[in-house]
C-alpha cells in the first residue's frame, strides 16, 4: 500500500487546500460544499440566499448545510428548464458536482413525480458530456453515479471512496477498499502537476483526510473476514497452554484453574487476543433501543466493520436450536441500527458440552441467517471440567 503518511503526500495536501479556500471564498456552493465535506470550519460566509439563481440554490439546499430550503415547485422550475438556450450550456451542464448535490435534495423530497422530473433532466446533458469528452475520469465516475446510482461503474479510486466515506454507497469489502485507497493515492499525487476544479480538489483533499483516518486503523496485514475467522478458528491450539492446575507449578503454591464460566468470559478471552491486532476493538457497545429491546453488540471491530457475537453453552440445557433462534434474533435487531445495519457479523460459541457431533449442522443453520457472514464453535478444553 502507498504510505499515507510520507510528508509530501501532506504537503501536497495543504497545497491543495489552500488553492480550495482560495477558489471557494466568492462562490457560494463551493464554499457550501467545502461545509459538507467538513473542510470549512465555522460559518458558511454570508450571501443572500434569495437572490442566488435557481440552480444554485437547488444544488446549496441538496447539501444540507443552510436552514433556507428550495420548494417543490420550484425544483420541478428547474427541472423542466433546457439544457441550452440559443445554443448556449446552461450553468448546470458542465458542473457535475452541482448536479450531484440536486440529485440528493429531490432524494430527500422523496417525491416520485420529481424523481422523475430529474431524471429527465439529466437525459437532457449529462450522457452527452460524457461521450463528448468534456469531463474528466472522476468528473465522468460522479456523472456515472447521477445517473445510474447503485448501479454505476467507476473508473477512478477517488469517487467510490468518497462515496463509501459519505456512507452513501458503502464497499463492504476490505480488501477492495485496500486496493481502491491504493490507487487513490497515486491519483492524489497526480494533483501535483494538474489545474482542477476547486470543487474536485475539495473532493480529494476530503478522500485523503479519510483515507488517512482509515489506513490508520488498518489492522497489520491488511486483516479481511477470512483471516478473521481462520484465527478465530485456530484459537484451540493455544488453548493447550490454558491454566488448570491438579497441582501447584511452583513450591507452596495452590493449584490454579481459569474457568471461563460465562459468556462475559468468553467476551473477555477474545478481546485479549484481538486488542493487539485491533487497536480499535469496541466491546459492550450500545445499540438504538427497538422497542422493548435495548440491543448491545459484544465486540466491535470498526476497521473490518465487523460485529462478533458470543454465545456460551454451559450444558445440554442450552440446545442449539435455542441458539440459533438467539442468534436469529441478535442479527435482526442489529441491522435496524442504521450504523450498524451493513456491518458483517461473526458468530463465536464457546460449547462447554463439547457436543462435537453437533457442531457442523450448527454452523450450517447459523450461516443461512440472512447477514451472518461467519460462524466459529470453540469446544473447551478436555482439562476443564465444565
Amino acid at each position: 500500500m502507498v504510505p499515507v503518511e510520507k510528508e509530501n503526500a501532506y504537503q501536497l495536501r495543504d497545497h491543495l487546500y489552500n488553492k480550495v479556500i482560495e477558489g471557494a471564498y466568492i462562490d457560494p456552493f463551493k464554499s457550501c460544499f467545502l461545509h459538507f465535506l467538513g473542510l470549512l470550519k465555522g460559518s458558511v460566509p454570508s450571501f443572500d440566499f434569495a437572490v442566488l439563481p435557481l440552480y444554485q440554490r437547488c444544488a446549496i439546499a441538496g447539501l444540507g448545510v443552510l436552514d433556507e430550503v428550495v420548494s417543490s415547485q420550484d425544483v420541478s422550475r428547474l427541472l423542466g428548464q433546457a439544457a441550452k438556450i440559443d445554443s448556449t450550456p446552461r450553468p448546470w451542464v458542465s458542473d457535475v458536482f452541482g448536479v450531484m448535490a440536486v440529485k440528493w435534495l429531490v432524494a430527500k423530497m422523496d417525491d416520485d413525480h420529481i424523481a422523475r422530473e430529474f431524471e429527465s433532466w439529466i437525459s437532457g446533458f449529462l450522457s452527452q458530456q460524457v461521450s463528448s469528452d468534456n469531463l474528466n475520469t472522476f468528473e465522468k465516475d460522479i456523472a456515472a453515479y447521477v445517473s445510474s446510482g447503485e448501479s454505476a461503474i467507476y473508473t477512478s479510486a477517488c469517487v467510490p471512496l468518497f462515496l463509501h466515506y459519505q456512507k452513501i454507497q458503502r464497499i463492504g469489502d476490505h480488501q477492495e477498499r485496500l486496493s481502491l485507497i491504493d490507487r487513490f493515492m497515486g491519483e492524489f499525487r497526480a494533483q501535483a502537476q494538474r489545474d482542477a476544479s476547486t470543487a474536485f480538489l475539495s473532493l480529494m483533499v476530503y478522500v485523503f483526510d479519510q483515507v488517512n483516518q482509515d489506513v490508520a486503523m488498518v489492522p497489520p496485514k491488511g486483516w479481511s473476514l477470512g483471516d478473521l475467522l481462520g484465527f478465530l478458528d485456530h484459537i484451540p491450539v493455544g488453548l493447550k497452554r490454558w491454566t488448570w492446575e491438579d497441582a501447584g507449578r511452583t513450591k507452596g503454591a495452590e493449584p490454579v484453574k481459569w474457568p471461563v464460566m460465562n459468556e462475559y468470559h468468553v467476551q473477555n478471552l477474545l478481546y485479549v487476543l484481538l486488542a493487539p491486532i485491533f487497536n480499535d476493538i469496541a466491546d459492550e457497545v450500545n445499540l438504538q433501543p427497538v422497542g422493548q429491546k435495548n440491543p448491545r453488540i459484544d465486540l466491535y471491530l470498526p476497521s473490518l466493520h465487523t460485529i462478533i457475537e458470543v454465545k456460551y453453552r454451559k450444558n445440554v440445557k442450552k440446545s442449539f436450536p435455542a441458539l440459533v433462534g438467539e442468534i436469529a434474533e441478535d442479527a435482526s435487531l442489529y441491522r435496524a441500527d442504521e450504523k450498524y445495519m451493513d456491518a458483517l457479523i461473526v458468530t463465536f460459541l464457546w460449547d462447554c458440552t463439547r457436543a462435537t457431533q453437533e457442531h457442523a449442522k450448527f454452523k450450517e443453520g447459523v450461516l443461512k441467517i440472512d447477514g451472518i457472514n461467519g460462524c466459529v464453535v470453540v469446544s473447551a478444553p478436555s482439562t476443564m471440567d465444565g
